[in-house]
């Protein structure tokens, strides 16, 4: 059974997690890109099921038509990437690769 300091540390963090920025995924996109769209899908079924959990995540898609030079920052070499953080897909992820990387950087920061 939980104490009452316990309980209020939990909701204490709870309350820290629903104010906090959110996390972002970035969606690097082509409109000549066949799997693009795939990738889109399972970023916003990943941030959906994070989203249960009362997480704040946001999806977050950029066509590199629109923004070429985001290319060339980010030294992309193939599309679909997906970029959490620091932490990179590149390809065509399931929702579960990218709710991996949601853990590292929602849980261990």
């Amino acid at each position: 059974m939980m104490r009452g300091n316990e309980l209020s540390k939990l909701k204490e963090l709870d309350t820290n997690l629903n104010q906090s920025k959110p996390v972002r995924i970035n969606v690097f996109t082509s409109k000549s890109c066949s799997f693009c769209n795939e990738a889109m899908d399972a970023a916003c079924k990943a941030a959906n099921n994070f989203r249960k959990f009362n997480f704040n995540i946001e999806v977050v898609e950029t066509s590199v038509e629109e923004k070429p030079e985001v290319i060339e920052a980010l030294n992309a070499i193939a599309l679909p990437m997906i970029q959490i953080g620091n932490s990179r897909i590149i390809g065509l992820p399931s929702s579960e690769d990218i709710e991996q990387l949601l853990h590292q950087s929602v849980l261990v920061g």
